[in-house]
Formats: structure tokens, C-alpha cells, sequence
């Protein structure tokens, strides 16, 4: 029986969070995550990027005021890491689904390796599993994702890169085809190998990987050493290690966070209420769903100075009561905040979660 991996990874991720779930209205404009360029003057660094930021020559890990320079529409949001880690567990939970007896390593907050042999059975190609993956993200997430389909870990995660955003690439299963799409690549292209390692192989003419596929271990020795093994193995596609489930992420919190495009003026009591009613609903049915228990609420603000304050208030006993998670939030919120700062952020948190347990009915020792 023919192996199948799958490589999922998320398109631009943060930005995808900020567009798709988020800030809905932002869909198709260029996104940067990454704190305000103050016309091309602020500090910072774009964390991540949408693909219509992308085109305008703007990637992560670049200054903000250049990022701003190169794009003065593209719109800067802050990073809401709460709603970036739900999302990726939300996606962990889709690939739960397809994957060969649940099996699912995450590779990151927004990639993962499942392994789908057994599943393959059931369609005409791989291709067809992974387009219905693919939808299944979109629905359940609203996210978009790419796929890369090989017979190991390493040429799946290779192929993921091919053709992003939104594709499905599809490696041969026989060594011959592996050795084929990955002979054109750059070394660079192997996970594992990063920029000090290509420049040290470039300084011994080794470019691509297709070099390296020809080459012996005495030829490879001089400039990798003990790696050579590994280099010439991933090199001709050669990765037999078992996909091994890492687990399922056990949350310690839930939250929701609302960052506004525009500061809050203090005045406007009722809208930020309303705001905060709606997370303590998405919260509450989060965690009936999940069957959980919170102790602790916690509401963060965040003023148009981006100074933060986060205050909690706890309760005697676990509970799952989104009445009484929507009644400490707001009565924190309205006795904390500030009356006369503008507000950029607000944000509500339950945590000391427990799972709900069975209660013994006192009928049953009458």
C-alpha cells in the first residue's frame, strides 16, 4: 500500500485571522500584522503579511515604517494572539477528521503533518481528499490553506510551498518522481537547512538539490560532515520517520479579543458593552461545547496610547454560566476602565478551566 502524508499549511496566517475572522471589512486590502507605522516613523516589525501586502514588496520581519513606505494604504493591526491560537485549534480539530486514527502533528501554530493511506482508500487520487480538506478549512475556520501530498513528512512540507496561497501539490509516490520534482529545488528548499548551512554549500558549488542527488558521501563529506547522510537522504526525497500524534493542545484559557480601526471614543458606553456581551456569548458556547468550567474572568483594555490594563475577578466555584461570565465582565469593565481615554482594544478571558464532571444526584443515596 502506497504511503500518503499531508503537509497542511495556513496563507498567510495571521494576516488570514485578521481578514477572515476578525476584521471582515479588510478582505482583499493589504494587511500588515504589526504595531502602527505612525506615517512611516514607528518601530516594529510586520509580523506577517497578506498576500495583497505581498505584492507591494512587504514581508515579515521588515520595519514597519519601510513596510509603510512601500504601501502607505495597507492597514497595520495589532497582533490578537488569542484569536490566532483558537483558529489554529480549530483547524487541528478539521484534520482530526481526515487524518489515519486522528493522528495529527502539529508542525506549528499553523501547519501540521496527518497521515492519510488508510483515508486514500476511499478516494480516486489524494488530489481529491486534499481539495475536500481544503473546503472543510474554509467552512469550519473561514480560513484559506495550502496542501503539499508525498509519500514522507519532509517532500510534503516541501510541496506545501509550491503553489500558495490556496494550492494542492501533488508529489509521485515512486522514488524516481520524488527525485524528479525535487532535483530543480535550491537547498534552501529543505527544512532543516537554513541560511548559514545554504551559504556554507554554496561556497562548495552545491546550488540545488538535484547537485547533491548525484553526489557520494566522500564527494558530500568536505562540506557537511556527519550531516551528509541526512543532506543526500532528504535530498533524494528519503524520510522514513513515522508520523507520531503529539497530542491534543490542552487550553489553559479562552478568549476573544476587538481591536476597532478606529480609537472607541470613552462616551460610547452602550456599543463597548454590546462588544463585550458578544464575546462573553462566543466565549460561553465554547466552552458548553467543549463541556468546560471556568473560575477566572479577565477583561483587557487597551487605550489609543496602547498602554494595556488587564483586571479579573474570580468566582467560589467552577461554572459554565455565560450569564455570570457576561455579569463580571461587564462590571469589571465598567468600573476599571478609564472614563475619558479612548479605547483601542477590549478583550475577555476565562481561565482555571476544569472539564465538567458528572454530579452525583443526592436521590441516589436515599
Amino acid at each position: 500500500m502506497i504511503r500518503w502524508i499531508m503537509h497542511i499549511d495556513m496563507d498567510a496566517f495571521f494576516a488570514s485571522v485578521e481578514q477572515f475572522r476578525n476584521h471582515p471589512e479588510l478582505i482583499g486590502r493589504p494587511v500588515c500584522v504589526g504595531h502602527d507605522p505612525k506615517g512611516g516613523f514607528g518601530r516594529g516589525v510586520v509580523r506577517t503579511a497578506s498576500y495583497e501586502a505581498r505584492a507591494k514588496g512587504i514581508h515579515a520581519g521588515m520595519p514597519v515604517s519601510q513596510a509603510y513606505r512601500l504601501c502607505p494604504e495597507a492597514v497595520f493591526v495589532d497582533s490578537s494572539f488569542e484569536s490566532y491560537s483558537e483558529a489554529s485549534d480549530e483547524l487541528m480539530e478539521v484534520l482530526r477528521e481526515f487524518a489515519d486514527d486522528g493522528r495529527v502533528r502539529r508542525a506549528s501554530i499553523d501547519e501540521a503533518y496527518i497521515e492519510v493511506t488508510q483515508a486514500c482508500q476511499n478516494y480516486t487520487s489524494p488530489r481529491e481528499l486534499a481539495g475536500e480538506i481544503q473546503d472543510a478549512v474554509r467552512v469550519r475556520t473561514s480560513l484559506p490553506c495550502s496542501i503539499g501530498i508525498a509519500p514522507n513528512m519532509s517532500v510534503a512540507k516541501i510541496a506545501t510551498g509550491i503553489n500558495k496561497p490556496r494550492g494542492i501539490t501533488l508529489v509521485g509516490p515512486d522514488p524516481a518522481s520524488v527525485e524528479e520534482f525535487l532535483a530543480t529545488l535550491p537547498v534552501e528548499a529543505l527544512n532543516g537547512v537554513g541560511k548559514k548551512t545554504a551559504e556554507w554549500l554554496h561556497r562548495f558549488g552545491i546550488d540545488n538539490l538535484g547537485q547533491v542527488q548525484k553526489m557520494t558521501l566522500p564527494e558530500l563529506w568536505p562540506a557537511m560532515g556527519r550531516g551528509s547522510i541526512w543532506l543526500h537522504d532528504r535530498a533524494c526525497g528519503i524520510d522514513d520517520r513515522p508520523l507520531m500524534d503529539n497530542g491534543v493542545r490542552v487550553r489553559k484559557s479562552i478568549s476573544k479579543d476587538r481591536t476597532f480601526m478606529e480609537d472607541v471614543e470613552p462616551d460610547a458606553s452602550e456599543y463597548l458593552q454590546e462588544v463585550l456581551r458578544k464575546m462573553c456569548f462566543r466565549i460561553g458556547d465554547k466552552i458548553v461545547t467543549k463541556k468546560l468550567r471556568f473560575r477566572t474572568v479577565t477583561v483587557k483594555i487597551r487605550y489609543s496610547d496602547y498602554s494595556t490594563i488587564q483586571r479579573s475577578r474570580s468566582v467560589p466555584v467552577e461554572t459554565d454560566d455565560t450569564g455570570m461570565l457576561e455579569k463580571l465582565a461587564l462590571e469589571i469593565f465598567d468600573h476599571k476602565r478609564d472614563p475619558v481615554r479612548p479605547i483601542r482594544l477590549v478583550g475577555v478571558r476565562v481561565s482555571g478551566l476544569s472539564d465538567v464532571t458528572e454530579q452525583s444526584c443526592l436521590t441516589e443515596y436515599m
